[in-house]
């Protein structure tokens, strides 16, 4: 006779539906890890894992990974720029949960057909970068890669206890933020994957938007000090995706007004060029690492006030939040269901987007 309560067999696990994409595998990984530990505040599920550091503060966790021919190509990036944006991704995810870095280890697959001189290339831009937004590098591994360069960087923060942000506290009501242009990191890939002839001034912000974006800490911290926040998250899969991700944890719906979102002329120019809309890259293209962010309607001129102080550049309205549990996006023709439509590692692009 069998055992009784035996574990899991392969042949359990071929009845279960097929996997459907990145986010559900996550999902699925999150039930096969089972809840998180004592000590752990938030696991799998935001931008950061959230740990117990004292009666005052919280640790943040989070983990990035790089690699060549998925997300990036040393024919169009220098590794200098590529050792920035490594470190700015993670901080990025840092920003949206309101926290100050304290420290990155870094895991670097070199391969051996590439000079070991040039991975101190790379090192130098990972510590311009580090001395610019504070976030030393204080150790990690090193590996022969041959089937090319991949590099992962670990980063430690830490966010004051009631200044936490979280991707579960939305509610219907709420208005829905960004904090700059979307879409400028898609088409600046298009323009280095491509022969599009554009004028320098279109082409410098567009590559630089995907080549060195920048880590919103400082929007996060004001968000954090604030608490006029209810839910924030960074963009780097396409707002498409990613307000559906907050949407999911919050338990509501959305709807973003085509209108709202904000377009530069450069991104509309090389739209043009792809025969794309631009709106449809700037939902869906994907790594423009700005945050994403809800608030109270009551909470917008005092949180407008508080960014003029700063002097830093005021975030746009795109959006209210609702009943339901999918996001609409609303534009001449009526609404259109855009929920989780942006890049997907294993399921690729819903609406058409590239993306490395």
């Amino acid at each position: 006779m069998a055992p009784k309560n035996r574990p899991p067999t392969t042949e359990t696990a071929v009845s279960e539906p097929p996997i459907s994409g990145e986010f559900d595998l996550i999902r699925r990984l999150a039930v096969l890890f089972g809840p998180a530990p004592p000590g752990v505040v938030r696991g799998i599920g935001d931008d950061c894992a959230v740990l117990e550091d004292g009666p005052r503060h919280y640790l943040l966790w989070t983990v990035d990974t790089l690699i060549e021919g998925v997300h990036f190509d040393l024919s169009y990036t220098s590794l200098h720029r590529l050792g920035r944006k490594a470190l700015a991704v993670n901080l990025s995810d840092l920003a949206a949960m309101g926290g100050e870095p304290v420290a990155a280890l870094l895991s670097l697959g070199w391969p051996p057909s590439r000079p070991l001189s040039e991975a101190l290339d790379l090192a130098a831009g990972l510590q311009e970068a580090a001395r610019e937004f504070g976030a030393p590098l204080i150790g990690g591994d090193t590996v022969k890669s041959p089937p090319g360069l991949n590099l992962s960087l670990t980063l430690l923060g830490r966010v004051p206890r009631r200044e936490l942000l979280t991707r579960d506290g939305a509610r219907p009501g709420d208005l829905v933020w960004v904090t700059g242009p979307l879409g400028e990191a898609a088409a600046g890939l298009e323009i280095l994957r491509r022969p599009l002839v554009v004028p320098e001034a279109v082409r410098r912000p567009l590559v630089q938007a995907h080549l060195d974006p920048r880590p919103q800490l400082a929007v996060g911290r004001l968000l954090a000090v604030s608490r006029l926040a209810t839910a924030a998250i960074d963009l780097s899969d396409g707002i498409a995706s990613d307000l559906f991700h907050i949407c999911r944890e919050s338990g509501v719906g959305a709807v973003l007004e085509a209108a709202a979102l904000p377009l530069t002329d450069a991104l509309r120019q090389v739209a043009a060029l792809l025969g794309r809309a631009p709106v449809d890259l700037a939902l869906t293209g994907g790594e423009d690492y700005q945050l994403l962010f809800t608030t109270p309607p009551e909470a917008a001129a005092p949180l407008r006030a508080r960014v003029a102080a700063a002097a830093l550049p005021q975030p746009a309205v795109i959006g209210r939040l609702i009943p339901g549990d999918r996001v609409w996006l609303e534009e001449a023709g009526g609404l259109r269901d855009i929920s989780g439509t942006g890049f997907d590692h294993f399921g690729g692009v819903t609406a058409g987007a590239d993306q490395e």
